[in-house]
């Protein structure tokens, strides 16, 4: 990253204009691609002869992604491969011949149908808030987030920390859909895969179908994992926004009048991230948690049913902690998110005891701030629960007591 881009905007006249310029070319334009690439929003062009065409392909694109995403839910089942454990086959001896065949086991309502529905609606959802609400939520927050930043004495520091933190989340997520393209990789070199109906088909096009079903998969993965870094990058931008004005607050550097609407401009953006966009991140996270736990049953030989699908060492264990860490990421960023939301509720003592600070302060309007913030009731939430720490703690607790009660009781 150019750090002289930043600094560059302090000697401008324009300041505003450099930093908007800054966020854009640095975070927001990849990450718009990014999302178009997952059909998610339009391609957009600048010039506006080209908006009918460029519309039409848009479509054109976006039935292709839906066909993409279908065609890998079909194959999945097709191929009996579950994405926490692999290909499920068992070995089926006929009676008449002495010979035998690997066929397709387990529940496929509860195996592929619904898991694959709720990725799909989640999928759907997440495309009407991207596409037909054509809401700017990201762009704007994040527009928002380094102007407040670029106010600060120590603003270019701020600004760079946000920029590697945001591009953390980003390369952890390519780190995550990299590791998943291996274990998925090794899992079908491993398998003799067998799609059902095509048991007597052809080499070639039994390749064409693990190519397919290799592609497909790969895309939900993308796809998933595209919407939990966007609630990542949004939930970021909103702690580094309420962290600014924070700061902003106790060292006076910004009128109360306005920092209470600041406040309230936060509010709102807190309650799109709550109420609009939470609920395509819960779904994915429906999907996350069962292939997560199922896998974990599986690999401590719970399931006594299925035990016959094969244990790849290590890469069976990767793929699991996959799951696992994707499945516990949006509520650990949802709980940091609670936790400075909850420091504003004590912000207003904080000033109350800097009278050196706000000395040309009027006395009512630092108790008007001391009601305000003391009145506040701002937390993230997943399935309009309100997410903290001690959430995950308890959750973390009782799933290790569970755990070590089956292992106690001789299940695993």
């Amino acid at each position: 990253m150019d750090e002289t881009d930043i600094d560059d905007h302090e000697s401008e006249p324009s300041g505003t204009s450099a930093v908007l310029n800054y966020c854009k070319k640095k975070i927001l334009q990849p990450y718009l691609q990014l999302l178009s690439a997952m059909g998610l929003r339009p391609v957009r062009q600048e010039l506006s002869g080209h908006c009918r065409i460029s519309s039409v392909l848009y479509y054109i694109y976006f039935i292709f992604v839906l066909m993409l995403l279908i065609a890998g839910y079909i194959l999945q089942g097709m191929a009996c491969f579950r994405r926490d454990r692999g290909f499920c086959y068992k070995v089926s001896y006929k009676v008449p011949v002495d010979t035998c065949q690997n066929i397709c086991y387990g529940n496929v309502t509860f195996s592929y149908v619904v898991p694959s529905v709720l990725h799909f609606t989640a999928y759907l959802y997440a495309v009407y808030l991207f596409r037909i609400m054509e809401n700017e939520q990201l762009q704007n927050l994040m527009e928002r987030a380094f102007l407040m930043a670029s106010n600060n004495a120590d603003g270019t520091v701020h600004q760079r920390h946000l920029m590697k933190r945001l591009w953390l989340f980003i390369l952890l997520s390519l780190l995550w859909i990299a590791l998943s393209v291996t274990s998925l990789s090794v899992m079908m070199a491993k398998e003799k895969i067998i799609f059902v109906w095509f048991e007597e088909s052809s080499v070639a096009w039994t390749t064409v179908l693990k190519v397919l079903l290799m592609i497909g998969t790969t895309w939900h993965d993308l796809v998933n994992v595209t919407i939990i870094t966007s609630y990542f990058l949004q939930a970021q931008l909103l702690i580094s926004y309420l962290h600014t004005l924070k700061l902003k607050l106790l060292e006076n550097s910004i009128p109360s009048l306005d920092w209470l609407r600041e406040i309230g401009t936060f509010q709102k953006l807190l309650e799109y991230l709550n109420d609009e966009f939470a609920p395509s991140v819960c779904l994915f996270a429906i999907v996350n948690i069962t292939r997560a736990t199922s896998g974990i049953i599986w690999l401590l030989n719970a399931d006594t049913i299925d035990t016959m699908t094969l244990h790849i060492s290590g890469i069976s264990i990767l793929n699991v902690l996959l799951w696992v860490c994707l499945s516990i990421a949006p509520f650990v960023q949802a709980a940091r998110l609670t936790s400075i939301c909850k420091i504003f509720r004590q912000l207003g003592h904080e000033v109350r005891g800097r009278p050196f600070v706000y000395v040309d302060t009027p006395g009512d309007t630092l108790d008007t701030i001391l009601l305000y913030t003391s009145s506040l009731r701002m937390t993230a939430k997943l399935y309009e629960i309100p997410i903290s720490g001690r959430c995950i703690c308890l959750g973390l607790t009782v799933c290790t007591v569970i755990l070590l009660t089956l292992g106690q009781s001789h299940f695993f």
